[in-house]
């Protein structure tokens, strides 16, 4: 048996034509962008949704104030 040389190339492995590519690092790095700016995008929507509701609720309180105002004026004139 003749012990195989340090420089000698290896033979090339089978590669299958139908089968996926091989993941690599780029790949995973456009996912990883991908998954950033999906989060960034949910997070801005999140925020802005956080606004509308606080605002919302300003307005809810504020009319919830003016009508509780206006039924105890409507009381106090059925009592006079």
């Amino acid at each position: 048996m003749k012990p195989k040389s340090m420089y000698q190339a290896k033979r090339k492995k089978v590669v299958d034509p139908n089968a996926p590519p091989r993941p690599s690092l780029l790949g995973h790095e456009k996912e990883m962008k991908v998954w950033r700016d999906q989060f960034e995008k949910l997070a801005h929507q999140n925020t802005d949704q956080a606004i509308t509701m606080t605002t919302m609720a300003r307005k809810v309180h504020r009319l919830q104030a003016q009508v509780d105002a206006m039924t105890s004026i409507i009381n106090k004139l059925r009592n006079d």
